[in-house]
């Protein structure tokens, strides 16, 4: 892994909030733009988590129809509305697909740095629901990697190398060890929160952490009694 891999500890005292999530969730994209505006309001940092939802998903990916896991009109219209808080285009569309190669491609971009990272992130999301592309194709990828700026040489690095699917896997392990089992999920402090919640909901929790963590620092800068 490289230095600068979230599964490493923190250097600075920057709470950093993990958040999982697959690129097949609509429920990840949203909550992705909802904690990007939480943290321009408050001081924290955001470390995406992947975690893959169908991993025995053939290549070509599943109907949602067909599989039974198709949203109700409910959940559709409570995700189209959520995401047009957020303003973005967000299609619920029938293919669930296999979400593995998009996954490897992030860890691939995450080692580009920050700004790339982001750019390949935002970029799969979109390909998927705004696009309406199958992001389980490899084309598909490198041309979302391309116009995020990630060189295709390295973005078909994600493929070739096996340190990036042995990252996923201890991202596999690290979800289980924490409880997770759904996306999306954030662990906040040591509040782990499991499925989408509004956005006061996480901005209180939020809130929280620092308080906690602010006071802690405090207690332990102060004297102490009778020094």
């Amino acid at each position: 892994m490289s230095a600068g891999h979230p599964l490493h500890p923190a250097t600075d005292e920057r709470p950093r909030v993990l958040v999982w999530f697959d690129y097949s969730c609509p429920f990840c994209y949203v909550d992705h733009f909802r904690f990007e505006r939480l943290a321009t309001r408050h001081d924290f940092d955001i470390v995406d988590m992947p975690f893959e939802l169908r991993p025995s998903a053939p290549l070509e990916g599943i109907s949602a129809r067909d599989s039974g896991l198709a949203h109700s009109e409910h959940v559709s219209a409570f995700i189209a509305r959520a995401a047009k808080e957020e303003g973005i285009v967000l299609h619920d569309r029938d293919l669930l697909p296999n979400t593995h190669r998009a996954l490897l491609l992030g860890e691939v971009a995450r080692d580009a740095g920050p700004a790339l990272h982001r750019a390949v992130h935002v970029g799969v999301f979109d390909a998927l629901f705004g696009q309406g592309l199958d992001i389980g194709d490899e084309a598909v990828l490198l041309e979302v990697a391309e116009a995020a700026g990630l060189p295709r040489e390295t973005a078909e690095t994600a493929w070739a190398d096996t340190r990036y699917e042995g990252r996923l896997h201890a991202f596999r392990h690290l979800a289980a060890a924490m409880g997770v089992t759904a996306t999306p999920s954030a662990l906040i402090c040591n509040q782990l929160i499991i499925g989408s919640r509004p956005v006061a909901v996480l901005e209180e929790a939020i809130s929280r952490c620092l308080l906690t963590l602010a006071d802690a620092k405090a207690e332990s800068l102060s004297p102490a009694v009778g020094a």
